[in-house]
């Protein structure tokens, strides 16, 4: 299965599980979840579809056969995605990376598309891939079909074949976020012009896809067949998906342009780096209740105190523990631009758990911005209908 960028308000997810290398520059991950139905799908085709087709060969030529059609259909999915990617770039929408997990792939966009007409090229080009693919593979059985040593690469390539033309057709179903919803959305977002209407009509219908998907699983499961298990999670996969996508817009609507400088903290509370542990939860942390705070050393910001970090150290340590010694030191992931969007800060905010960013300016630290700021920020917009 396919699907995009899949963020919320309250948890949005940032780049996760091990990277492998980049393709066009795009950097490529590939989540631990994937490592699941690797082994699952190819402990199925060894010990289910290739004894059938090849009933005379042996159990290590079925698992050999079952490994490779397992990587080779995550390249698929791969070349999938890398083509919505590059697409996508070429229309000036960012792209941040590419994810491999359980369900298939995902390109992770870090805004929406700017045009119809971009969202609708970005969307097509990965289900013409998974048909290019299916046709490639095809022509490959094909020609094995005429060798006398190609039985083993027909019936793999034929299989690639199938599992390709399935990806296409599936991600043609009109059910945001798959590439036929986006498809859906762009045809109504071109002929209303409206992006927040189109996209609640889409993920409506996405809704819709998994419930059905859900309910045919369920009836399979309930007749015996164990394998409607997966519709049922791929359903329920996309009822979430379609909501998140639908609550991502709504929050970057609501910030729309609004920027760090306008919602953070300016009168920052900071703590010394020679105060003990002790008297920093009891005076600070208790006292203001924060969960961070900067840390300054003769008057220079040197790092982040975190009440998470203090629990970790042993409760007689505190009174010869410093604050100092505690922080967190400064770096990127925690220090934003006063003119950074407060969509981004949202972003790199739920990337983290210290739950706030320093703001950092030409003239050092001028203010912090947290969940809260912008929580607050996006409830009143959305109240007043900002």
């Amino acid at each position: 299965m396919d699907g995009e960028n899949r963020r919320t308000a309250g948890r949005l997810q940032g780049q996760s599980g091990l990277f492998v290398g980049r393709l066009a520059g795009i950097p490529i991950y590939v989540d631990y979840s994937w490592f699941i139905i690797f082994i699952l799908l190819t402990y199925a085709l060894a010990a289910g579809y290739f004894p059938q087709i090849f009933p005379t060969r042996s159990p290590v030529v079925h698992w050999l056969l079952g490994a490779v059609a397992s990587l080779l259909l995550f390249v698929s999915v791969l070349i999938h995605e890398l083509m919505h990617s590059v697409v996508a770039r070429r229309n000036n929408i960012p792209i941040s990376g590419i994810t491999l997990f359980i369900f298939g792939g995902a390109s992770q966009m870090t805004d929406e598309p700017g045009t119809a007409a971009a969202e609708f090229k970005m969307a097509i080009v990965g289900p013409l891939t998974s048909l290019v693919l299916a046709v490639i593979f095809y022509a490959v059985a094909r020609v094995a079909a005429t060798q006398d040593w190609g039985s083993l690469l027909v019936g793999l390539s034929l299989y690639l074949t199938v599992i390709n033309f399935i990806l296409a057709v599936f991600n043609l179903v009109p059910g945001f976020p798959l590439d036929g919803g986006r498809v859906l959305r762009s045809i109504i977002w071109r002929i209303t012009g409206d992006l927040t209407r189109s996209t609640r009509i889409a993920a409506y219908a996405g809704i819709g896809v998994a419930y059905t998907l859900i309910f045919f699983g369920i009836l399979s499961v309930l007749s015996g067949n164990l394998s409607g298990i997966w519709l049922v999670l791929i359903g329920w996969f996309l009822q979430n998906a379609a909501q998140r996508s639908y609550q991502q817009l709504l929050i970057r609507r609501s910030l729309g342009e609004v920027k760090v400088k306008q919602i953070m903290t300016r009168d920052v509370i900071t703590v010394p780096a020679d105060i003990t542990l002790d008297r920093l939860v009891e005076d600070y942390f208790f006292r203001y209740k924060h969960a961070t705070f900067p840390v300054l050393r003769d008057g220079n910001l040197t790092g982040l105190v975190v009440f998470n970090d203090i629990k970790d150290v042993p409760r007689e340590l505190w009174s010869g523990t410093t604050a100092g010694q505690t922080a967190r030191q400064l770096t990127p992931d925690l220090e934003i631009a006063p003119d950074d969007d407060a969509y981004n800060a949202l972003e790199r905010i739920a990337q983290g758990d210290a739950g706030r960013l320093l703001v950092i300016g030409e003239g050092g630290l001028e203010g912090i911005v947290s969940r809260k700021d912008i929580a607050e920020l996006i409830s009143m917009k959305q109240q007043t209908g900002g």
